[in-house]
């Protein structure tokens, strides 16, 4: 019997060094197509890697984000008009839904529900007031350029902030009133429970459904921050960057010096944790997001510029987990009772991510 021999020579190794190569670019380029083995890409649209997403219902979300116009568009480093966009989830896919605002830049985002989403859209020297119906956005209203702020709770409660001044929408009619300070984020519970972190000092305001009152922090906020190798050009003083109020309590997020902490307020008092070591230096203006069973999940960093994103979560016990993210994230939400989503860019991926975790 004969036996009939493999080839041999420059031809097979060839072939065999062409495959390898082959296969380990695809080993390589795999994880960072559509993300890693931690996110997947969702929505392939770099023009929301910058902006937001937030999931308004256990099927429904949106990503908002702009495309940059004129030259800026051609050269990496310059910028140009901003034209808004946004893209809704149904549950399986994203879809690019034209806004009523041509060129500007889409503020804050809030909604009571899929039927019920605001947006401020800065530009044209006004802020217009977005609304999405469940069947399009139309333009609700118009304040002044300071507008930089949105609660809403109902549809007949909706709560727009600027430089001391506060617009309340009742389902029929907008009115203005002049408050004692500048509120930089809010969260609201309810029509007669809104936080607003005051934008001129390390403190809080609270509604409730008559008067604003403001809240003293002094005693939970840090004192001097910890001790660094890195001296920031900023003051060392607490600032205040971000406020979440659900159920469980209210939670701010704030950074002294180059380190992060947290105060929560989950009874009668106030209180503060460091969170240098547990989360890393937080995504300014990131608020956190309730995970649905007591805990919260933050935006962190493993880097002390805060760069390279790491999604930290606190569970109720006041227990921290971190894991890098393997990329830039830029925002976050949580789809109730279901999975986190995210915009940024993982690798040569960008736009929305889905947790895998």
């Amino acid at each position: 019997m004969l036996l009939k021999l493999a080839p041999t020579g420059p031809w097979l190794w060839g072939t065999a060094t062409v495959t390898a190569a082959v296969g380990l670019w695809l080993l390589w380029t795999a994880p960072w197509a559509g993300g890693n083995d931690r996110w997947k890409l969702v929505a392939d649209q770099s023009s929301v890697t910058y902006g937001k997403v937030i999931a308004t219902g256990e099927h429904d979300a949106w990503a908002f984000g702009w495309d940059i116009l004129g030259i800026g568009a051609w050269l990496p480093m310059a910028d140009g008009p901003h034209r808004p966009t946004a893209f809704r989830w149904d549950g399986d896919r994203w879809t690019k839904s034209d806004l009523p605002v041509k060129l500007g830049d889409i503020g804050p985002v809030a909604a009571s529900g899929p039927s019920n989403v605001w947006a401020l859209a800065s530009g044209d020297g006004n802020t217009a007031v977005l609304r999405w119906d469940g069947r399009s956005w139309t333009i609700a209203h118009k304040l002044p350029a300071g507008a930089e702020n949105l609660a809403v709770t109902a549809d007949n409660d909706v709560w727009a902030f600027g430089d001391h001044k506060v617009w309340h929408y009742d389902g029929s009619t907008w009115s203005e009133e002049s408050v004692s300070f500048r509120a930089f984020q809010v969260s609201a519970r309810s029509a007669s429970d809104i936080w607003a972190l005051d934008g001129d000092a390390s403190r809080v305001h609270h509604f409730d459904g008559e008067v604003w009152t403001r809240i003293d922090l002094t005693a939970a906020l840090p004192k001097a921050p910890p001790p660094s190798d890195w001296s920031p050009p900023e003051p060392n003083g607490p600032r205040l960057t971000a406020i979440t109020a659900d159920p469980t309590g209210v939670w701010i997020t704030g950074e002294i010096g180059v380190s992060s902490f947290v105060l929560s307020q989950t009874g009668s008092g106030w209180r503060g944790e460091d969170t240098s070591a547990t989360a890393g230096r937080m995504s300014r203006d990131l608020p956190p997001v309730p995970d649905g069973r007591g805990g919260h999940w933050f935006l962190g960093s493993t880097d002390i510029n805060g760069y390279e994103s790491a999604l930290a979560h606190r569970d109720p016990s006041g227990r921290w987990t971190k894991v890098p993210a393997g990329g830039e994230l830029t925002s976050l939400s949580a789809v109730p009772g279901g999975p986190l989503l995210a915009t940024g860019a993982i690798g040569r991926a960008s736009g929305v991510f889905r947790n895998l975790q």
